[in-house]
């Protein structure tokens, strides 16, 4: 059986990782994140720069959307945001405007380690 090498935030990682049985323990499911964006918005880019950086240590699946195309218009009305960029987890709302990386990084940690959402 080959070795794999998986990263801490998936799981189990190491040598011999493949020959323990899986554990749920420490895996972490990937937030999806959304991010509206409009056009030459530096918070915006900041955002999405803040977000790659993250995805080296949490799992999340980032969808940006554009919000001169109708999901993203709907999406600003729905949630109310009165500047961009609107940024959800899940679906649910987590901020608008600058992108509070401190609270987003905490907000990670807590569901890698499984614990529920606020």
């Amino acid at each position: 059986m080959a070795e794999v090498e998986v990263t801490p935030a998936w799981g189990m990682s190491g040598r011999g990782a493949a020959d323990r049985a899986p554990s749920t323990q420490g895996v972490a499911v990937p937030v999806v994140v959304t991010l509206v964006e409009a056009p030459a918005c530096h918070l915006c880019e900041d955002a999405k720069s803040a977000l790659t950086v993250l995805a080296q240590s949490y799992p999340m699946t980032v969808h940006v959307v554009p919000i001169g195309e109708e999901p993203g218009r709907t999406l600003m009305q729905h949630h109310r945001a009165p500047m961009s960029p609107l940024v959800l987890l899940d679906g649910q709302y987590f901020s608008s405007g600058r992108l509070p990386r401190r609270k987003l990084e905490r907000h990670l940690a807590r569901l890698q380690r499984g614990e529920a959402h606020e």
